[in-house]
């Protein structure tokens, strides 16, 4: 007879905490100790308030430590199971030293006929990791999903949209001093560790150039794709470093810069000086449009950003490229029905891509059609990413295309870099860390986009290549 498995050992993403006997007891830590309101575990008078380890307050989202190591996301417990789809979709990625060491003044070719990247294979102990992450992630799915538990409830799934605010009416004032839930779990740490600004400094990013065309050939190849709209081929997909926590909202502003550098479309785009810039050079932007009175309310509201991890929005994306005089246009869809505020942010995006007459249409009655567009900086509370492309599904749905900061590329698709005509045995199962339809959008009633505004009478416009 073989001995029965051990339970897998599992930290409370609150507290710490460590359970050696599997789910259930985790379980019973978390409804005893950080459930959101009263816990029918515990009589009243015994009721106390959540440990110090607790992420979160009576004002603010409880976060939860994503289990997958060196993702250092904090999310909301709505976020959750969707991030950790998302993470196993990632596995066959996990960082190259080669990608996160590239720094930002030399960006890899964008160019469909450049060299194919080779993959490298997963070594032993990148399999044992791998391993183990995919043991924590099926962990606390199954935890998320146990009946009965307060995590699968409707109060804690659905986010706190409506929390209150200085002016009770379930929006901020403009001014007022924000806190977790608009600005992360140090939203009131004044200074990032030095260790991190460190890292920051000397590895900048993770960027791919060359995914845009390769999105082309998977969206071709899908069966469940009716046609689709990509941005401009030569955008990079960039993306955090191990352990950097969450930097999306400079993420995304990196590669709307990476249109911009690469091409002569938009106003004023020399202005970056053709490299990237770095997340304390975007920090010292949006600081240098406070101080010329550009937006200045979101110094009040973030009190301060420089040299720190806090969050940053749109309103901080609209400071700097009005600071740097590069036009935009920026957008806010807030509805109180949350099917409607998808349908409504699903039709302005395939609006904005149909409207280019630069596109080249590709395969069979042009089912797939490239831009010369920038891409769009898409926020949602708690995390933002960038819209790449819109699809329309044969069965009438829609799906937005993006890039996510908080994700690296597979290695089925960086080995499609560079090469046409290239098979794919599942195109829907590598499209799917870039599509975001109604599972995930479905659980918000606001959004915002913001796009730059490509100058109709730019003398030399960069053509659309394929």
């Amino acid at each position: 007879m073989t001995d029965a498995a051990e339970p897998l050992t599992m930290d409370c993403p609150f507290c710490g905490w460590k359970s050696k006997e599997g789910e259930y007891q985790m379980l019973l830590h978390m409804e005893t100790l950080h459930v959101e309101g009263e816990s029918p575990f515990l009589a009243q008078e015994e009721r106390t308030s959540p440990p110090k380890g607790t992420v979160g307050n009576d004002d603010d989202p409880q976060y939860v430590e994503c289990p997958v190591d060196g993702c250092g996301e904090f999310l909301l417990v709505s976020q959750m199971e969707y991030h950790l789809d998302l993470h196993t979709e990632e596995t066959d990625i996990q960082d190259l030293p080669a990608s996160e060491s590239t720094p930002a003044s030399e960006p890899t070719s964008s160019s469909l006929n450049a060299a194919p990247r080779s993959s490298p294979k997963p070594s032993h102990s990148r399999s044992e990791q791998s391993t183990r992450q995919s043991r924590a992630i099926s962990a606390w799915k199954r935890l998320l999903k146990m009946p009965g538990s307060s995590l699968h409830s409707e109060q804690i799934l659905r986010r706190r949209s409506d929390s209150k605010t200085s002016n009770g009416s379930g929006s901020v004032t403009r001014g007022t001093r924000l806190g977790k839930k608009h600005l992360g779990r140090y939203a009131h740490e004044d200074r990032m560790p030095d260790w991190l600004a460190d890292l920051l400094r000397k590895k900048g990013q993770v960027q791919t150039a060359g995914v845009v065309p390769v999105l082309a050939q998977l969206l071709e190849l899908s069966p469940t794709t009716n046609y689709a709209y990509l941005c401009h081929p030569c955008v990079y997909h960039i993306s955090k470093l191990r352990r950097e926590g969450g930097f999306c909202g400079y993420r995304n502003i990196q590669m709307l810069s990476s249109y911009l550098i690469q091409t002569t479309n938009v106003k004023n785009h020399h202005k970056l000086n053709s490299s990237i810039p770095t997340i304390f050079q975007i920090q010292d932007w949006i600081e240098t449009a406070w101080d010329n009175n550009i937006h200045a309310t979101g110094r009040a509201e973030t009190g301060g950003i420089r040299n720190s991890r806090k969050f940053i929005g749109t309103p901080e994306a609209v400071a700097m490229f009005k600071w740097l005089q590069i036009p935009f246009n920026a957008q806010s869809l807030k509805y109180k029905e949350h099917a409607k505020a998808e349908e409504e942010l699903m039709k302005e995006v395939e609006k904005y891509f149909e409207g280019d007459p630069t596109t080249l249409e590709m395969g069979d009655g042009g089912k797939v059609r490239l831009t010369g567009l920038p891409p769009l900086y898409f926020q949602h509370l708690g995390h933002s990413m960038t819209i790449v492309g819109f699809e329309k599904r044969r069965d009438g749905g829609g799906e937005l295309l993006v890039f996510d900061p908080h994700f690296k590329d597979s290695y089925t698709v960086t080995g499609m870099i560079g090469r046409t005509g290239v098979p794919h045995p599942r195109p829907d199962y590598a499209l799917k860390a870039y599509r975001r339809g109604s599972k995930y959008l479905g659980d918000y009633r606001e959004f915002e986009i913001l796009r730059l505004l490509p100058d109709p009478v730019a003398g030399t416009r960069t053509p659309v290549t394929a």
